[in-house]
């Protein structure tokens, strides 16, 4: 939670408390004394604000984070009136400073400040117009202290703290943003600031690295193909056609030498010559033991001389037809006579 004057970020996560401490810049009540140059702002160790606000702890961690803050911010920080530079922007008018924080110094017993007072401030703290300087200070959740963001001259610390309070978490809802983050993250719920960004670091480091992958992918160029290891496609497909007709053609001359071994035998008829010739093809093996099973229906050049006899009365058809009906010549010719004559 920043104030208007400040330009960089604070801690995420942190949060702002104001008139939780009252240190008396004198040490006894007479007028007259000149403004101290250093001040001590925050105690070391662990303390509470007077309205029970807290703890908050100023160790050594968390005063190297306020030292590195100041160092990095890079200006002075300012110490006004009763805190108004917190709501500077709700004032019509100027919101003048009381003084300057030059320098910040870690003691023994906390943290101090060199101070540059303006002449109206040290005039009304030597008339002890004002006697309490109340740091503004960032802190985490669990109660570290990690930033001094100014002080302010009062009276009465606690003075409006309700209000104050609540304007500033409005206008930096950091806490509600941190335990989404959490949530999202699938983080323990003690996770600090730091922890989630480191975690939300990780995710961003894995994106810009799938995304240079697919880019870097996308860009490369093939490598040219090994004359050794591929073949043209067209000159594949050549190839696959040249070896089926060299199939098929050895094929087909392996169907014609069986059909007309089969014809010699006597175990077919012209007639039947393209049936062969195709379920040879297709099936060598069943055509083969076809052929062997098959029946001499035409008679061989062995035959006997009664035999051609009877064959010049019959086609090749006919003695077909006699053995596959389980005929004798003689039963089928007096049929085949009968039907002729009838």
């Amino acid at each position: 939670m920043a104030t208007p004057s400040r330009k960089h970020p604070h801690p995420l996560g942190s949060r702002l408390a104001r008139d939780v401490l009252a240190i008396c810049l004198h040490g006894s009540s007479s007028g007259g004394d000149a403004p101290p140059e250093w001040v001590h702002l925050i105690p070391a160790g662990t303390f509470s604000g007077r309205d029970g606000r807290g703890p908050y702890t100023l160790d050594a961690g968390a005063a190297q984070a306020v030292l590195d803050a100041f160092a990095r911010h890079g200006a002075d920080l300012p110490i006004d009136y009763e805190h108004q530079s917190l709501t500077a922007t709700d004032k019509a008018g100027p919101v003048p400073a009381a003084g300057w924080i030059k320098a910040l110094e870690l003691r023994a017993d906390g943290l101090w400040a060199q101070v540059a007072w303006t002449p109206q401030a040290a005039a009304l703290l030597a008339a002890r117009e004002y006697r309490y300087l109340s740091p503004v200070f960032m802190y985490r959740k669990d109660g570290a202290i990690v930033e001094l963001v100014g002080a302010g001259l009062t009276h009465t610390p606690n003075l409006h703290l309700r209000a104050a309070a609540a304007r500033q978490l409005e206008a930096h809802p950091v806490d509600d943003l941190l335990e989404r983050l959490i949530m999202i993250l699938n983080l323990p719920v003690t996770a600090t600031g730091d922890e989630v960004a480191a975690e939300l670091q990780k995710l961003i480091d894995r994106l810009t690295a799938a995304e240079a992958a697919a880019q870097a992918a996308q860009s490369a160029q093939p490598a040219a193909p090994d004359p050794a290891e591929w073949v043209p496609v067209a000159q594949h497909r050549a190839v696959a056609e040249q070896l089926a007709a060299l199939q098929a053609a050895q094929a087909r001359a392996a169907a014609e030498t069986a059909v007309a071994e089969a014809m010699r035998s006597g175990k077919l008829v012209p007639a039947m010559q393209d049936w062969a010739l195709a379920y040879a093809s297709q099936d060598p093996t069943g055509f083969a033991a076809w052929a062997a099973a098959a029946p001499v229906v035409v008679a061989t050049a062995g035959a006997t001389s009664a035999h051609r006899v009877q064959d010049d009365a019959l086609t090749d058809e006919d003695r077909y037809v006699i053995a596959a009906l389980g005929m004798s010549e003689a039963a089928f010719v007096a049929h085949k006579r009968a039907l002729d004559h009838a």
